[in-house]
């Protein structure tokens, strides 16, 4: 199998890196800079293209890649869409895929993308402004972090850990107009949210208060309904929530916790609406910034942004993690992802 993985590129890291994984062996195989790019810190891997954040030396966008060889993973520049503006941290293509949202930490923006035919990020159409703060320290204003599509495929949810809210919108007329919003608690920092399979109910991931926050989901709006934490009862250090991933036989979910350097794991209740946590997880490095299990569902990798590592874990029948030995050197992980 192979994969990449997105990163920081402030101390060693070169943009997007391309790895090998030996289902068989249980192990990695090799790990090569795919593609440098500044601050890749996030990736969409959709068929024959990859699309990553991009930052330049004024102007920041997304850089478009072809996969110019399936068997090998080779990565292709095409193009890019730098303007003025803050890098992104974030970005989704939609279902049609004609265009590409993307979400920015530093001011609380959303900006929506236009994609051509041949799969290539053109021109950036519109911008939309998140509004709010929070409590936290942190929260000086919007901190806009994770977008994603709803599942009905009608609207996008952007996560704002600044403001504490999630905002619901729709693309018209090559514009991003809100259709809704739902406030989270105060000083939570929502991060990155996922869907159930029914697609009516979201488990959101916050950042300040290491929590996974269940609501309902429909037509637009959610509703908060219950609320897990992801960290030991007895644990009084500091630590951020990551990363939030769903099992791909959706009876699992997984979180990563920076700062105590640990996947929490949860079994999903047989209506997809409530969670049972089983296991507190060390992931064997420090910060770990993402993770993602491979489409069989038999691994789990986890990029470390600090002590940049990439660690293999086996995924048991139960959805609990047992660690393998291999591990490869990636410098400041941010995303995992596969071809």
């Amino acid at each position: 199998m192979i994969g990449y993985v997105g990163t920081y590129t402030k101390e060693k890291g070169e943009g997007i890196y391309r790895y090998e994984l030996d289902l068989e062996k249980g192990e990695f195989e090799s790990v090569e800079t795919a593609a440098k790019c500044p601050n890749a810190t996030y990736l969409d891997i959709q068929n024959d293209r990859v699309y990553a954040i991009k930052k330049g030396k004024t102007k920041s966008g997304i850089a478009t890649y072809e996969v110019a060889d399936l068997e090998t993973g080779e990565l292709k520049f095409i193009d890019d869409c730098l303007e003025e503006g803050d890098s992104g941290c974030h970005l989704v293509l939609t279902s049609d895929q004609n265009h590409l949202v993307d979400t920015v930490y530093g001011s609380g923006e959303v900006r929506l993308y236009e994609v051509d035919d041949r799969g290539v990020v053109t021109d950036r159409l519109d911008v939309f402004q998140i509004e709010g703060d929070g409590p936290h320290e942190r929260q000086d204003g919007p901190h806009a972090h994770f977008v994603t599509e709803t599942p009905d495929r009608q609207y996008l949810t952007a996560v704002d850990l600044g403001a504490d809210k999630l905002v619901t919108l729709k693309i018209e007329d090559s514009m991003l107009k809100k259709v809704a919003e739902c406030q989270v608690a105060p000083g939570s920092g929502p991060r990155h949210l996922v869907f159930n399979e029914a697609g009516n109910y979201a488990f959101i991931f916050t950042e300040l208060s290491n929590e996974v926050i269940g609501a309902a989901y429909e037509d637009g709006e959610f509703t908060p309904e219950a609320v897990y934490s992801t960290l030991p009862e007895d644990f009084d250090g500091h630590s951020q929530g990551a990363a939030i991933r769903k099992h791909p036989n959706k009876k699992f979910l997984y979180v990563s916790n920076r700062g105590h350097n640990s996947i929490a794991v949860f079994k999903v209740s047989e209506d997809g609406k409530n969670l049972e946590r089983i296991q507190i997880e060390s992931t064997n490095g420090d910060w770990p910034r993402d993770f993602n299990i491979t489409p069989d569902g038999a691994y789990l990798l986890c990029a470390h942004e600090r002590s940049h590592n990439l660690v293999l874990f086996k995924v048991n029948e139960d959805g609990t993690l047992t660690r393998q030995e291999s591990e490869a050197e990636v410098p400041e992980g941010v995303f995992v992802g596969f071809l």
